[in-house]
């Protein structure tokens, strides 16, 4: 039970609110306002009765922000992949803990948060710190539910903005040169199904030879990479969106038409066995890890003198073209796997600009040039 009360001390009169604490079990009298005047302790008081009789009143909490959000994180994995958590988890001991960690969680502000934001913005992207917002966010919008703080300090602070990839595309003479030159490579069939398809790459070291059908001439996404502890392995896509049959270009289906046969030869030949069915293994016969291709990816650019890029940025090219040759909005989402046209119109508004100016410079002539 809480109460509180005033008590004249010295020339001040002072509003203190009582209350027994969960852990200890002890009384303790936390100091509300001190105040010259009496009516403004008064006034004081009627507040903080008025907070607990409306069981709005907020109990300063004797916890920490390390061991609130490790807590929060360990309970929060339900909700989350195992990549998810893993990821959570290190941010939260590498950045958040050695930062945020020593701050009683009632006692912490929004400029700590802010100041933490605006140290980590000359080290980390913004996508990245996004990242460290959204599990503060999450965080703190538990603790302030559960009422162990007054607000969730979280939505007072300005979050740096995304760098847009426009600079980090292939136009199509960039892609027909990359796609001549990775020709007869170990590179090929990787690099065709990022910018023919726009896959992901985890989707791509995902893919089994069941999701291949070419009687139809399409591909089925229904299984992803990722690593845990160290070992790949294989799961569904984080959303339903992303699991997705799409139509492949008949000059994709003959180059893993090709793979297929010589992957079959080998198992013959007694080379590998691909007991996983898997189009893409290492030595071991297990799933790629994501970062070895990445790494791969980087290294056959260097070596042939060609503008650097992220793999994933063959995907944004990929999107990008199609855009720009006219392909509904719609379809293009769904066949990247998009939760919905608001995902698409959002991370490549810089493509559909430009084809209002087009837009814009067709109905000029259409319409204005004949008067």
């Amino acid at each position: 039970m809480s109460f509180a009360f005033i008590r004249k001390r010295s020339k001040n009169y002072i509003v203190y609110l009582e209350y027994k604490d969960k852990e200890s079990g002890k009384k303790i009298q936390k100091n509300m306002g001190s105040f010259e005047k009496k009516r403004d302790a008064s006034k004081k008081l009627n507040e903080v009765k008025d907070s607990i009789y409306s069981d709005k009143l907020v109990i300063p909490s004797a916890l920490n922000v390390e061991s609130f959000m490790l807590d929060f994180i360990e309970k929060h994995k339900i909700n989350i992949s195992i990549t998810t958590y893993n990821n959570y988890m290190r941010i939260c001991k590498k950045y958040i803990i050695p930062l945020l960690g020593s701050y009683k969680l009632d006692e912490i502000r929004p400029i700590h948060i802010q100041n933490y934001i605006d140290d980590l913005a000359g080290i980390l992207t913004p996508q990245t710190i996004k990242v460290h917002v959204n599990i503060l966010n999450l965080a703190f919008k538990k603790a302030y539910r559960l009422r162990l703080i007054k607000e969730n300090i979280i939505e007072c602070v300005e979050v740096p903005k995304n760098r847009k990839f426009k600079n980090n595309i292939y136009n199509k003479e960039d892609m027909i040169k990359l796609l001549n030159t990775c020709k007869n490579t170990d590179m090929e069939l990787y690099i065709y199904l990022a910018s023919g398809l726009g896959l992901r790459i985890s989707e791509i070291l995902g893919l089994t030879w069941d999701n291949i059908d070419f009687a139809n001439s399409t591909v089925t996404i229904n299984k992803i990479t990722i690593r845990n502890n160290g070992l790949v392995s294989l799961k569904s896509p984080k959303t339903e969106s992303s699991e997705r049959t799409i139509t492949c270009p008949k000059e994709i289906m003959l180059m893993l038409k090709d793979h297929k046969r010589l992957q079959l030869e080998n198992k013959l030949k007694g080379k590998i066995k691909n007991t996983m069915n898997l189009l893409f293994f290492d030595k071991n016969e297990q799933p790629i890890a994501q970062d070895v291709l990445s790494k791969k990816f980087n290294k056959f650019l260097l070596k042939n003198n060609l503008e650097h890029i992220r793999f994933h940025d063959l995907r944004h090219s990929h999107v990008t073209l199609l855009i720009n040759s006219k392909v509904p909005i719609k379809v293009i989402s769904e066949r990247v796997g998009h939760s919905n046209i608001n995902t698409t119109l959002n991370i490549y508004a810089h493509a559909l600009k430009e084809m209002d100016s087009e837009a814009s410079d067709k109905i000029s002539q259409t319409l204005f040039e004949i008067i």
